[in-house]
C-alpha cells in the first residue's frame, strides 16, 4: 500500500485527527503546569499585592 501525501506514517492522513492529538496534548501540558504548586516565595508575594503591598 502507497503512502499518501500527508500521511505521517500512522496511516493517518494530516488534518483535523492529527490537530486533535496535538491539540490534546498542549492541552494536557497545559493543565499540567496549571496544577503545579506555586512557590513559597511567589505566594508570600503574591499575598503581600492582596493586602496592597502592606508588611
Amino acid at each position: 500500500m502507497a503512502r499518501e501525501e500527508g500521511d505521517g506514517g500512522d496511516g493517518m492522513q494530516a488534518g483535523a485527527g492529527h490537530e486533535d492529538r496535538i491539540s490534546s496534548a498542549i492541552r494536557q501540558v497545559y493543565d499540567n503546569v496549571a496544577n503545579e504548586p506555586l512557590p513559597d516565595k511567589l505566594n508570600a508575594l503574591l499575598e503581600q499585592l492582596r493586602q496592597g503591598g502592606k508588611e
